[in-house]
Parts: C-alpha cells; structure tokens; sequence
C-alpha cells in the first residue's frame, strides 16, 4: 500500500529540512536541463534517491515543488538586495553599485535556480504565478527606485543631452536587469572570469549607463 500523507512517520526538523533542499535542488537542475513539463514526479524521486511517498511527505505536487524553488529564489534574491541597499548607505550610485553587484552573483552562483525563475513561472497555477510576477515586479521597483533617487541628487544622467527625450526610469531598470539576469545564461565557474569579478565589472558598467563614476570610498 502508497503510504499518505498522515501515514508517513514524522521526520525531525534537520533531517526534513535537509531532504526539502534536496529535492528542491535536484529538481530545479531537472526542471533547467529538461524543462518542468517533461520532468516527472518520478524522475524526481530518482534523483534524490527517494520514494514519491517522501516527496509528497513534503510538497503535495510537482507544482508545488516548482512554486517552491522560485519563491525560495525570489525571496533569497529581495534579502541580498535589501542587504545591498543598506551596505550602499544615503548614496544612490554606492546603493545602484551594490545592488548589481547582489543580482549578478545570485544569478551566476545560484544559475540553475536563476533561469528556471525566469522561463518555468509560466507553468504554476495562476495564484501562484501572480505571487511570482509580484516578486518580479517588487525587485525591478528596487531598481528603479536607486535611479529616481540617483535623478534626484544629480548623481545619475539618463540620456544623452542632445536627445529629443530623456530615457524612462523603467526602461533603464529593466536594461540593468536584463545585464544582471542574463549572465546566468553564459557565465561558467570554470572561465577566465569569477562571479565576483564579474559582478564587479558589471556595477562599473551600470554606473557608467547612467552617467556616474564609481561610487566615493
């Protein structure tokens, strides 16, 4: 007989805790290299070396194992940013510099979880998805926020002069975003550069985008 939900004995907080993370990290290397809709229950289970009855002791579907991997990803994401705000203190371009330099190292030490966040959102249950987009959006609020404030203090330049406008608060957000997301696309650990010298290139670059210099010491 498949042993249920309350059938199951009950594992001690550390060993649950482990076996979570576990199925949660195989499955979102799964969900990266095969894509969520060919990636199986079972296929899970193999890979962790455990039992469906031990999955669903944890997460009640494959959905909820997805739901559960990208809210761990988002709100990993918002805590290193909020961090990164309060390291960059009252300066807009120290807080724009720390704040790609956090998105960037999240999405090329945690890559896997980086990319299956971006594309397999798609296949959660409509409430679900709706929290997810609001994570998005809450993160790209971040960002925008630093260049208002950058905008403020005349620290930051969004266009060049000579355009017949400036360039939109959002758009360049979400163009500073793309920069930091994507490296996960491409970035390996063992090329010529590390995540961190890379999320260093890239706060140099951000600055650079809206018209400022590295940030005071």
């Amino acid at each position: 007989m498949a042993t249920t939900r309350s059938q199951a004995p009950a594992e001690d907080p550390p060993a649950a805790t482990s076996m979570s993370r576990r199925i949660l990290d195989e499955a979102a290397r799964l969900f990266y290299e095969d894509g969520f809709p060919a990636t199986s229950v079972r296929k899970i289970t193999a890979a962790c070396g455990v039992t469906a009855g031990s999955l669903y002791n944890h997460y009640e579907s494959k959905e909820e194992v997805l739901y559960a991997i990208l809210k761990r990803a988002y709100e990993d994401s918002e805590r290193m940013l909020e961090e990164g705000l309060l390291r960059g203190g009252d300066q807009a371009d120290r807080q724009l510099a720390e704040l790609v330099r956090e998105l960037t190292l999240f999405h090329t030490e945690r890559r896997v979880e980086g990319l299956v966040a971006r594309t397999e959102w798609r296949h959660l249950p409509p409430e679900q998805a709706k929290e997810i987009l609001d994570a998005q959006r809450r993160i790209r609020r971040i960002f925008e926020r630093t260049l208002k404030r950058g905008l403020a203090a005349r620290r930051f330049r969004l266009s060049d002069p000579r355009a017949s406008r400036p360039a939109q608060v959002d758009v360049v957000a979400k163009a500073i975003l793309d920069m930091c997301i994507n490296a996960g696309q491409w970035f390996r650990p063992e090329g010529a550069v590390s995540a961190r010298e890379l999320a260093d290139q890239y706060s140099f670059l951000a600055l650079q985008l809206v018209g400022a210099g590295p940030p005071d010491a």
